[in-house]
């Protein structure tokens, strides 16, 4: 889990630098997160919303199996939080 929040942390950090890997991610953002090690299972849509003033959780559904979360899928449902310096901090 680590190494996942770890990517995702080095791949928006590098879209902070880079405007067209930030224009790619927000265009197709499976392939440029598979491009830092982070695939998404097929059949799960993903969005990336660029939005400096508001931060969007999303909870996942239940699974409608037995209620019990494998390690995999609890792996692909958690999130990450990355620290985002304020214009001063930087």
């Amino acid at each position: 889990m680590t190494e996942q929040k770890n990517a995702l942390a080095q791949l928006f950090a590098a879209c902070w630098k880079d405007e067209a890997l930030k224009a790619r991610f927000m265009r197709d953002p499976k392939a440029v997160l598979k491009e830092y090690g982070l695939e998404m299972p097929d059949g799960m849509d993903v969005k990336v919303v660029e939005n400096a003033d508001c931060v969007h959780i999303t909870l996942s559904a239940a699974p409608s199996s037995s209620g019990d979360l494998s390690d995999d899928e609890l792996s692909n449902a958690a999130g990450g939080a990355v620290y985002v310096p304020a214009d001063d901090d930087t």
